[in-house]
């Protein structure tokens, strides 16, 4: 009898076009395991939503394999002891595991591969997150990409993998019935305010964003009051879809609709950042912990306005619509997320990593790799980074929310407020103020010294750089 195939889920939540989940024999039946690793969930105890949501997309795979006569094993406690033990308990003669990036998880994954070998069984890992997998889009010197725009151009020549098929043989819930537990179906009422979870929901959001969206996303991505963008990021984060099939479908789209193959190559670009973010943590483990280019800036402390930066009550409508947005969905639009990280880093000369860790604290979608890469990209650390770009809220307020449509979504003690000062309700006269916007913070810092004491703090850092 054919040895069983154990795979170890962990970012690759699935079952179709999983690369980890198909680097072992076709024909070997399977079992699916997931830890619960006290380790790993402590830092997502402090994102409740995402934890939620991440809950929700295993109570789907459970679902998926039911459906296949089998169940997802689940497991509590260190995955060197746990996997090891799941193993011999279904004398798997090979474990799989998607390869993920993040220095953590890497340590936990060597210490699981080591135990594995030691008791004498076969361990497979492959990337099941990026288009290409990590590592395999390199410069001519064979080293990583540090440009985002040379790394881009090279991704771009390469077709995505051919689609992987999902396993037939799954174990049977008879022959589960000692090993692990089941698990605990997650009450309807703590996804309220969720977007839909599992693989089922991340294809038929796929399927809507290309027949829908595609064709006019290069014109209107932009724009945070519109429903324009494919709201895949959080599926990507927890692996209930293939990024390379996202490509595929794509690059199908545009080959059968010359209307859509302007939007494909906008979007294609943005799933090319999560591989080259995904590649510069994987090369540069260090970016945990400290920026890849150091700016020598003197970041201010300011309790207060951090606080109202979190809170959404800075005074500056675009900045609060998106801190916000935040708050209430877990999500935020790009462009504000841009916006609002500048805000802070800019406007309000506050270390960026406080910025990153709120994020991480919220974001459904919050990735390590992502979010530092994105965070440090804006404030100017990062190897693909201009170090005196500031966003102005009320310029990209104007260009990208010229109605107002986001910001009287999440800011509607602005209703009143005539269209000409919305984005900036500072200009209007005191008596207007009161009468129109009374509940409405003023403005947390100067509108127009913030942005120059930024550009002297840049230039003051760039200088102490140089020496």
């Amino acid at each position: 009898m054919q040895r069983p195939v154990l795979h170890w889920f962990t970012s690759d939540l699935r079952l179709t076009d999983n690369a980890a989940l198909a680097s072992a024999d076709a024909d070997a039946p399977r079992a699916g395991v997931f830890v619960f690793d006290p380790l790993s969930l402590r830092r997502a105890g402090e994102a409740p939503r995402r934890r939620t949501f991440l809950d929700a997309c295993l109570g789907a795979l459970d679902d998926s394999l039911r459906a296949q006569g089998s169940r997802l094993i689940v497991c509590d406690g260190d995955p060197a002891v746990e996997i090891p033990a799941v193993a011999a308990a279904l004398d798997a003669a090979v474990v799989t595991h998607a390869a993920n990036q993040e220095p953590g998880a890497r340590r936990r994954e060597e210490r699981v591969t080591q135990a594995l070998r030691s008791a004498g069984i076969e361990v497979r890992a492959a990337d099941a997150a990026s288009v290409h997998a990590c590592g395999s889009v390199r410069t001519g010197a064979g080293g990583p990409y540090l440009v985002y725009g040379a790394f881009a151009r090279a991704w771009s020549t390469r077709a995505p993998r051919p689609a992987c098929r999902a396993p037939r043989r799954w174990l049977p819930q008879p022959e589960l019935a000692s090993v692990g537990r089941a698990l605990t179906p997650l009450p309807p009422a703590a996804r309220d305010g969720l977007p839909p979870a599992g693989e089922a929901a991340a294809r038929a959001r796929l399927t809507e964003f290309v027949r829908e969206a595609l064709p006019t996303y290069a014109e209107r991505r932009d724009f945070p009051g519109m429903d324009a963008t494919s709201r895949l990021s959080y599926h990507l984060r927890f692996g209930t879809i293939s990024a390379s099939e996202a490509v595929r479908r794509a690059c199908t789209a545009a080959a059968h609709d010359p209307a859509a193959r302007r939007g494909a190559d906008t979007w294609m670009r943005e799933l090319a950042w999560r591989d080259f973010f995904a590649q510069l943590l994987a090369a540069f483990p260090r970016l945990v912990r400290e920026p890849f280019r150091p700016l020598p800036i003197q970041w201010r402390i300011d309790d207060h306005g951090f606080r109202c930066w979190q809170e959404g009550r800075t005074g500056y409508p675009l900045v609060d619509a998106g801190m916000r947005e935040l708050a209430a969905t877990g999500w935020m639009h790009n462009r504000a997320r841009m916006v609002t990280a500048s805000f802070l880093v800019r406007h309000l000369l506050l270390d960026w990593r406080a910025g990153e860790r709120h994020f991480m604290d919220l974001l459904l979608d919050g990735q390590l790799a992502q979010n530092d890469g994105n965070w440090q990209w804006v404030a100017g650390t990062g190897a693909d980074a201009h170090p005196y770009r500031i966003f102005s809220p009320v310029r990209q307020a104007e260009r990208f929310d010229p109605d107002g449509f986001y910001v009287l979504r999440w800011v509607p003690e602005l209703q009143r407020v005539p269209r000409r000062h919305l984005h900036a309700p500072w200009k209007l006269l005191p008596l207007e103020r009161r009468a129109l916007c009374p509940q409405y913070p003023p403005p947390v810092v100067d509108p127009d010294e913030a942005p120059a004491r930024a550009r002297a703090a840049l230039a003051e850092a760039t200088a102490r750089r140089r020496q």
